[in-house]
């Protein structure tokens, strides 16, 4: 009978086999005590029929998919347990190892014994047809050991552990190696002062200059120095750093690590004329990248308060969850992901709930693909049985069924975790609750939790005339004074919200003039988040600050952020009038899509209404069927993809954009029509456009129109509720932090307020990836490194 089923089955190459697809089991046992193979505690069953792997308690709910949904029911499975071999490592082994970016990986077969059983499974029973061990490769028939062998798709994404990306720059690319003096140097020490490491050597002239003060490494920045005095003089390299093989190059004027496009053939060419040969020389010191991969792996593993003592580890539970193991750089989804579903948005796991439920679909035969049943099996590992995974778990495939369609979020690469989370807000909207809404009006969405609307008002200096835009927001990016000050969040709220004067063409007087423009809060959300905008533009390369702010209820829980003076008035009848509409341009009712990204687009299969939307969507400029090609794969999912396509009414707001800050954001590679929307939201400041679109990829969609008045025009939906007495205070609840000179490179952590055994008050409880500890008393890491913070309202 055996002989029989593995004849009828076709082997695929690639097997998803290390974890269940409705929970996080695995197959992997730690390493047993002598005759504990035989009794591996963890397994998984590789179903013969469509290759997904199921865990002893998910098995018979495959079966029932596939007998709901297929022609037949899958009842053959291979068992699959691995078994840690023991491992031992010497002293000397254990005393060599160093940081390394590339993490290669031993086979399976080197790490682990195999135990497999083929079995045939009718109704409650189980009869198994052979088993056996990788030891005993001789006796397993070829099909079982092409299902041991297939490669695994979850073993692919392990063979490195930190991703970054080195670019050249206009000052690598133009740099001239003729053009430096041939003359040796000494290079046995600092020109300037007495360290003989952490040097820099000037490659435009030859100067010698110690480095920046780091931990662990002295340096009295003179290279920098030597740069602020020769502002000509910016790419410079790290001496400690040179080998054949590697080498730290550094562009002061672009303030980051740099290469140069040829494979350092320009480089050992300059660094000859200096008297060096690159060739012949070995690396003594760590190189940048190595340095950031040691502090972000400082920050991982040394889990200690400012003392030195070891941070408390608290075990998972219903209260705390689980922990979230890292992918590579999957830090910033970590941290989102707890904030949701562990209480850093109050309500929103609950809601969540509610919606899918905790049972998978019968429908869904492979539910990896499927956004709901992934929604499930996070939710029941962090809220259900977080004590069945003590190790943490990989949302892998939750990743990729929401980011697999991004080009940025489906990467190994670290992400910006305020992106992410406006990313996974729209996601969840449009492949989950936009259609579940559509088909049960009672499901409530939980993503509007955040949500609230945010008046704009704008008022002629000349005439006094008033205008109200209304739009729904998800969160306050709010701007910082940019210097290393310390700076309070109060103060630098007061200062969004007390607007801006911006030059202005009043429809009304018709004169060009000023105008004020002003946002209030008209309704106040459940969880208020507030995201210092701790990104800024030098040189056009976003650059990370860490200044320290001041933060409201960071040290007492009772303390509250009040915002009741950020409350919208509305249209007064009785002292304010309203501007006129400007007239509507004749052709701004009439979108005439280009017409050879139209037939390119028709010839791929896509429909007409799908290609308008997309080339509206784009900006619509002669030979973007790419670009319009790239949304399309972006949106499949979209339920109005292909409706008819009606475009959006124009603004009636006269303000214009400056065309060369338009043309400067487009020639950065983003959308021309999110970059307008960019600049009229940011009042033309184009370092806050930028950071705005960073955080809006697809731009907004803004209901307008006045309050009050006898054309007025209202949103759809009003999300959030009205001011009164506790509507305006909250309470800081979370925060995601980031540590790093960039928000594309570190690593970020998130910090939740969870009521602990044994303390009357919410603590401050760490997720670190995987590990979940009490943060303690010292929290001054939230003030410099608090990159997102969730206040929840009283």
């Amino acid at each position: 009978m055996a002989e029989q089923l593995l004849q009828g089955i076709d082997v695929p190459p690639t097997i998803a086999k290390d974890e269940c697809i409705y929970c996080y089991e695995t197959p992997f046992n730690n390493a047993p005590g002598e005759g504990a193979a035989a009794t591996a505690a963890h397994a998984l069953n590789v179903c013969l029929h469509c290759f997904q792997a199921v865990c002893g308690t998910h098995r018979e709910l495959h079966m029932g998919v596939t007998q709901h949904s297929c022609d037949a029911v899958h009842t053959a499975y291979l068992n699959v347990a691995k078994v840690e071999k023991p491992r031992r490592e010497t002293p000397e082994e254990t005393a060599s190892k160093k940081i390394k970016l590339q993490v290669t990986e031993k086979s399976e077969d080197e790490l682990y014994d195999t135990l497999w059983k083929l079995v045939q499974c009718s109704d409650d029973t189980e009869q198994v047809l052979l088993e056996g061990t990788s030891t005993d490769a001789s006796a397993t028939p070829p099909k079982i050991t092409q299902i041991l062998r297939a490669k695994s798709k979850e073993l692919a994404d392990q063979a490195s552990s930190w991703e970054l990306e080195i670019h050249t720059c206009e000052h690598s690319r133009n740099f001239d190696p003729e053009s430096v003096p041939e003359a040796p140097i000494d290079t046995s020490k600092c020109r300037d002062c007495e360290l003989t490491e952490n040097l820099w050597l000037c490659l435009h002239c030859g100067n010698i200059g110690c480095g920046r003060d780091q931990v662990g490494i002295e340096g009295h920045s003179h290279g920098l120095g030597h740069y602020n005095t020769h502002t000509d003089h910016c790419l410079a390299i790290k001496l400690g750093s040179l080998s054949k093989n590697s080498s730290d190059l550094y562009c002061y004027k672009c303030d980051d690590e740099v290469k140069f496009s040829d494979d350092n053939v320009t480089l050992a060419k300059v660094l000859a004329r200096f008297g060096i040969d690159v060739a012949s020389k070995t690396a003594t010191e760590k190189t940048l990248t190595e340095l950031q991969v040691e502090q972000n792996m400082n920050w991982d593993f040394k889990m200690t308060d400012a003392q030195g003592n070891e941070l408390v580890k608290l075990n998972p539970n219903d209260e705390l969850g689980c922990g979230l193991l890292n992918l590579g750089n999957s830090c910033y989804l970590n941290s989102v992901v707890q904030c949701l579903f562990n209480d850093g948005v109050p309500q929103w796991a609950e809601l969540l709930a509610e919606s899918i439920g905790f049972e998978f679909p019968l429908d869904v035969v492979y539910p990896d693909g499927n956004l709901k049943c992934q929604l499930i099996k996070l939710n029941n590992a962090l809220r259900v049985d977080p004590d069945h995974y003590p190790q943490g778990i990989k949302p892998r495939s939750f990743k990729k069924c929401v980011a697999g369609s991004h080009e940025e979020f489906c990467s190994g690469r670290q992400q910006d975790a305020m992106e992410f989370l406006a990313y996974m807000i729209s996601q969840l909207d449009t492949k989950y609750f936009d259609k579940a809404t559509q088909s049960d009006n009672t499901v409530s969405n939980p993503n509007d939790l955040f949500r609230f609307s945010m008046e704009d008002r704008l008022q002629c200096q000349n005439c006094g005339k008033v205008k109200y835009t209304y739009g729904t927001e998800e969160a306050i990016q709010v701007p910082l004074v940019e210097d290393d000050s310390a700076q309070d969040l109060v103060e630098r709220l007061g200062a969004y919200f007390s607007g801006e004067t911006l030059e202005f063409t009043c429809p009304s007087c018709k004169e060009h003039t000023t105008a004020s423009k002003r946002m209030r809060m008209k309704t106040f959300p459940n969880t208020l988040v507030v995201s210092p905008v701790r990104v800024k533009l030098v040189n056009w390369t976003p650059v990370k600050t860490s200044n320290e702010l001041a933060i409201p209820g960071l040290d007492n829980w009772e303390e509250t952020l009040d915002v009741s003076e950020y409350t919208a008035q509305g249209f007064d009848e009785a002292t304010e009038q309203l501007l006129e509409d400007a007239p509507e341009p004749e052709s701004a009712s009439a979108f005439v899509p280009d017409a050879g990204a139209m037939s390119q687009l028709l010839e791929m299969g896509f429909t007409e209404n799908a290609i308008k939307r997309a080339l509206y969507a784009t900006g619509n400029n002669p030979g973007s069927g790419e670009v319009a090609m790239n949304w399309l794969f972006g949106h499949m999912e979209d339920a109005d993809l292909n409706t008819d396509f009606e475009p959006a009414p124009a603004s009636t707001d006269s303000s214009s954009v400056d065309a060369e800050a338009l043309g400067n954001m487009v020639a950065m590679g983003l959308s021309e029509s999110v970059c307008h929307q960019a600049l009229k939201l940011n009042q033309g400041d184009v370092n806050r456009s930028v950071e705005w679109v960073f955080a809006h990829p697809d731009g907004v969609e803004k209901n307008t129109g006045t309050d009050g008045g006898s054309n007025s025009q209202a949103q759809d939906r009003e999300y959030g509720q009205a001011p009164d007495a506790s509507g305006t205070r909250y309470r800081l609840q979370a925060v995601v932090c980031h540590k790093g000179n960039s928000a594309h490179s570190g690593h970020y952590v998130a910090f939740i307020r969870k009521h602990v055994s044994g303390h009357d008050t919410p603590q401050w409880v760490l997720y670190n990836d995987e590990k979940i500890v009490l943060a303690g008393s010292d929290v001054s890491e939230l003030r410099t490194h608090g990159y997102m913070y969730f206040y929840a309202r009283v």
